[in-house]
């Protein structure tokens, strides 16, 4: 059974409006928009940016260079905001692999919330002055006419905006806004998940309406509730607490990703060898054309292989480089010996 906060949040998403009350008594229904009213809104956007560009208002592209000539941006940002989303998606991975080490899990359950803050700031700086371009007041005026056009009293009629602003409605509506982490929560509810089998098996019309018609929250949840469907049809899928933590369950599916693509790479390297000319070759070399893929091709090496990568580079950090030969590496130095040993011990055994 559902918490009520949970179950207060399904139904206002089945009902597609959230619920405003003000101190003095005033209550209205804040409806998500239908097809015909989002249309509408981007003859507003367009006009809006229109009127903003004969104003002599910045356009996107034009901000970029005044947040690095003022410090507020550099493309060292930009490679630090993919930094951010790889240590993410590594702590994820690892909150997976360490699911049942429960001090080792909430440590980097911790770390991934506060990288995704980081990340989350990072963006924030970088779309800082979006509002001065034409974009940003395009967008401004189509969120405040969806508003103007959605917000409605208890008997159905729109308000008349007679005592309340619209900015101060959009305020209120953006920081109310259902998270995905809770949308999340909601699809795995049994109270959901009851409707949602229904809808399944045609036993119920899942939101009384044409798909065209649902609102984004509605398709947000199917689209997660499909999303654990396709978990639990899979044949490796994790178990019941793994799908309920929301950081473990992206760690499996990062692990499930980093599989695939393994596999894929071995198909690729396996078509390769199988080449007559290279087949019977002691070593194959793969080029790679950046670090990502230069890290898929180590990890299909054995762990042998992978062993034997790891103290070629060690050799080449020692010596830097310098003069150093294939001979001089230490695997191709243990095979020399080795080839030594046994061509002493063939010729002691043709002696005898």
């Amino acid at each position: 059974m559902a918490d009520a906060r949970i179950e207060k949040l399904l139904y206002r998403i089945i009902r597609g409006r959230m619920s405003y009350k003000t101190r003095d008594g005033l209550f209205l229904y804040i409806y998500e928009p239908d097809s015909a009213t989002i249309e509408e809104s981007y003859q507003i956007y367009d006009e809006a940016y229109e009127e903003s560009y004969r104003e002599g208002s910045y356009v996107e592209s034009e901000i970029m260079p005044i947040l690095i000539e003022y410090g507020y941006w550099s493309p060292l940002d930009d490679r630090e905001i993919e930094k951010i989303k790889k240590d993410v998606e590594e702590t994820k991975y690892q909150a997976f692999k360490n699911f049942y080490n429960k001090k080792e899990l909430n440590r980097l359950k911790r770390k991934a919330i506060s990288l995704e803050k980081k990340w989350s700031k990072t963006i924030s700086k970088k779309s800082s002055l979006k509002h001065l371009t034409c974009e940003g007041s395009a967008e401004l005026a189509r969120t405040q006419w969806i508003i103007s056009q959605t917000v409605k009293t208890r008997d159905g009629k729109l308000y008349d905006w007679s005592s309340l602003t619209i900015p101060k409605v959009v305020n209120y509506y953006a920081k109310n806004a259902i998270s995905l982490e809770n949308t999340r929560e909601i699809a795995r509810c049994d109270e959901w998940k009851g409707m949602w089998t229904l809808f399944k098996t045609g036993g119920c019309d899942l939101f009384g309406k044409p798909a065209i018609e649902i609102t984004a929250p509605q398709a947000r949840l199917v689209a997660y509730s499909r999303m654990y469907d396709n978990v639990l049809e899979h044949p490796e899928h994790p178990n019941e607490k793994i799908i309920e933590d929301d950081i473990a369950l992206d760690g499996w599916f990062v692990a499930q990703k980093r599989k695939a693509k393994r596999e894929r790479k071995e198909r690729e390297v396996e078509a390769l060898t199988s080449n007559d000319k290279i087949k019977n070759s002691g070593e194959m070399f793969v080029m790679a054309n950046t670090a990502e893929e230069a890290g898929e091709i180590f990890d299909i090496n054995d762990p042998v292989a992978r062993g034997t990568i790891i103290q070629r580079q060690n050799r080449i950090k020692e010596t830097e480089g310098e003069n150093l030969k294939h001979t001089a590496m230490p695997d191709v130095k243990l095979d020399i010996q080795m080839q030594r040993q046994q061509a002493v011990a063939d010729r002691f055994k043709g002696g005898r």
